[in-house]
């Protein structure tokens, strides 16, 4: 089976609708950085596994490859979708499309079905077509050298296929899960009759216990009797309506508590509302007095404050007086005429009378300072007899206030006592009502014990029963526990079958994995990554898990010891080998993405040779390189023949950023015989 053509449509770089038609020989296609060479590989592997697998990281951003499997530059293409058709040597052939919008026309089943042999091939199958077939610039080292021991010996194994002949390996972990299975069934089996013998031993102690309290089972039915009466005649009803009759009264005995608290707290109110009752009288007395002493105080303030606006009016006469005389002494007379008044008087009569009312000033004396004494003092009254009397009235009120609440809460607390069918009297009698409750309390202790008493008369009889039912539980213990030891070595026995199975698969992975050795030593030879380690050799190790490391020279690791180039070389060289020891692959065609990068132009003609006898072999070879000079090379060294043509295709970029194949050129065969011809002409010459 052999690629024939490849149709892709607003596939990554690829906006317009694109054909591809590979030659049955080999196909070279050329071109620079970014102009789609490497999409080609991943249009391939998409359409058959509906994946992309040579990125490590496929998210980033909030962003997927997903998002970025089709195109998203500008531009709208006609479609989205990827087409790959194969043709196998008698002529015939089948396509496999993937779209956007319907996913693959096929399922991996068919796909798989065309391109495998039944069997034979490996888990994952297309994937591990795709990453045997398809040679990345990416993956050259990262699938070879760089691969931790076991990742590589697992990737071999993968490619190599499953082992031919009953699958040994899979019916011992099948029988290896079935006992495991088994074993915990019978775990959890014995776990649950364990629990059910313990409940069962549980339950016995505390029968037991109870039937050692069986008393006077006559004295119990009187109690309950009166207790409980209508319950009938069965012992089990009486005892649940016991119970259901025990846990009401129960809880109106704890009610029953919150009344008797009512009533002392009502019982001290009372005692307290009669002893400020006796001094009613003189606090009525006192709130009189205290109102007539406010008053009398009122009045006191009243004259004192009209005596001091007197004083205050007097004083403002005198000092008008002060200053009429002052006046009159600074003008003098005028005319032989007082200057206030105009009385016509002599300068001796006007100094007399400026004197006379100079005295009569100087032996007044103020009594405004005395006034307001009286009047603050009369205020300091005021206030005293108003405080008197508001802790008067405080007095009064607080009684009339402890009165209502007596009242209210007596009332209350017969309404309560009535509810309850008791005698609303006791709201008065506390020491009454705790004798009450003091009776119920016994009932229900009373009929507590004969619930208990009861209980116990009918526990003698489940001991027995009990008992019994302990026997059978320890002997279904007994024979989980058989089966849980037979369980158990059953998986003894499969663990050790299915490390037995798995090392006798190692040992003819081994046998297989020789196969592959002389064809790496051979690759590596031709390719030639180092000058002076000219072989490559492989080792495995360990039993169950496998490794498989390669060695140069003394020992060397050429992880570590080679070139970037060199590291590539060798890479080829495992990949190649890998890729041509897959028994179970009907697809024979070789896709290399740009092997060459960091390879120097010698190693670079020695692959050019290793292809050419790949494709002289009967393998298709599809290679994917930039330099136009290398691609030239590979049209005449791969030799294209009338069976097996050649096709080369040049990429670019066009107007709108899409990729395109802009050139497809036909590799004409060698004319037959041109080489001797050539010689013969060499020599004669």
């Amino acid at each position: 089976m052999r690629l024939d053509y490849l149709e892709l449509c607003g596939f990554r770089g690829f906006l317009e609708r694109q054909r591809v038609d590979f030659g049955t020989g080999f196909t070279v296609i050329c071109g620079r950085n970014g102009v789609g060479k490497s999409t080609l590989c991943d249009a391939v592997e998409f359409a058959l596994t509906g994946q992309i697998d040579k990125y490590l990281v496929d998210k980033a951003a909030k962003e997927s490859l997903d998002d970025y499997v089709w195109w998203r530059g500008e531009g709208h293409p006609e479609a989205h979708f990827v087409t790959v058709g194969f043709r196998a040597d008698d002529g015939s052939g089948f396509a496999v499309t993937r779209s956007r919008e319907t996913g693959a026309d096929r399922d991996a089943a068919r796909i798989e079905a065309m391109l495998c042999v039944p069997g034979a091939k490996p888990e994952r199958a297309l994937q591990q077509v795709c990453r045997t077939s398809i040679i990345r610039d990416e993956w050259i080292a990262a699938l070879s050298l760089d691969l931790t021991e076991t990742q590589r010996f697992e990737f071999v194994r993968g490619a190599l296929g499953a082992i031919e002949g009953p699958d040994y390996a899979a019916k011992a972990r099948e029988a290896l899960s079935s006992a495991e299975a088994v074993h915990n069934a019978a775990a959890q089996a014995y776990e649950e009759a364990r629990a059910r013998l313990t409940a069962a031993l549980t339950d016995l102690e505390q029968i037991r216990d109870v039937a050692l309290q069986a008393g006077d089972v006559a004295a119990v039915l009187a109690t309950l009797d009166e207790l409980t009466p209508g319950a009938g005649p069965d012992l089990g009803a009486r005892v649940a309506a016991a119970r259901k009759t025990l846990a009401r009264r129960r809880s109106n005995l704890g009610e029953m508590g919150w009344v008797a608290d009512e009533a002392r707290a009502v019982a001290a109110l009372r005692d307290t509302v009669a002893r400020h009752g006796d001094s009613a009288g003189r606090d009525a007395v006192a709130v009189a007095e205290a109102e007539v002493a406010v008053q009398e105080a009122r009045r006191q303030l009243q004259a004192a404050e009209a005596r001091l606006d007197r004083e205050q009016e007097s004083d403002g006469l005198a000092a008008s007086l002060a200053i009429l005389v002052d006046h009159g002494s600074r003008i003098g007379l005028h005319d032989d005429r007082c200057p206030l008044c105009r009385a016509p008087q002599g300068a001796p009569e006007f100094e007399t009378g400026l004197a006379s009312a100079r005295q009569r000033l100087a032996a007044r004396r103020s009594a405004v300072p005395e006034a307001r004494g009286e009047v603050a003092a009369a205020r300091t009254r005021v206030e005293d007899a108003g405080e008197i009397l508001k802790q008067a009235e405080t007095v009064v009120h607080r009684l009339a206030s402890a009165q209502a609440e007596l009242e209210a809460r007596e009332e209350a607390l017969s309404a309560e006592l009535v509810r309850r069918s008791l005698d609303g009297e006791l709201a008065y009698d506390p020491e009454a009502l705790e004798e009450v409750v003091e009776a119920e309390r016994s009932r229900l202790i009373d009929l507590e014990r004969s619930i208990l008493t009861l209980e116990a008369s009918q526990a003698v009889e489940r001991v027995t029963e009990l008992e019994a039912r302990l026997e059978a539980l320890r002997a279904e213990a007994d024979d989980a526990s058989d089966r849980l030891a037979r369980a158990h070595a059953a998986v003894t026995t499969a663990r050790t079958l299915d490390r037995t199975v798995r090392r006798t698969n190692a040992e003819i992975i081994d046998e297989r994995l020789a196969v592959i050795s002389p064809l790496l030593n051979e690759l590596y030879q031709r390719l030639r990554p180092h000058s002076e380690w000219r072989t490559i050799d492989y080792g495995i190790r360990g039993d169950v898990r496998r490794f498989l490391s390669l060695r140069v020279g003394n020992g060397l690791n050429p992880q570590f010891v080679f070139s970037s180039g060199q590291r590539r070389a060798a890479g080829l060289a495992f990949l190649l080998s890998v890729h041509l020891s897959r028994p179970w692959c009907n697809w024979r065609t070789l896709m290399l993405d740009d092997p060459v990068q960091h390879i120097d132009d010698f190693r670079a003609l020695h692959l050019v040779e290793v292809l050419s006898a790949l494709q002289r072999s009967g393998r298709q070879i599809v290679c994917a390189v930039e330099d136009p000079s290398l691609a030239e090379l590979l049209c005449r060294r791969l030799m294209s023949e009338p069976t097996a043509l050649g096709r080369r295709h040049d990429l670019d970029l066009v107007p709108g950023g899409g990729a395109s194949v802009t050139r497809s050129t036909d590799i004409a065969p060698a004319m037959v015989g041109v080489l001797r011809r050539a010689r013969d002409l060499s020599a004669a010459s």
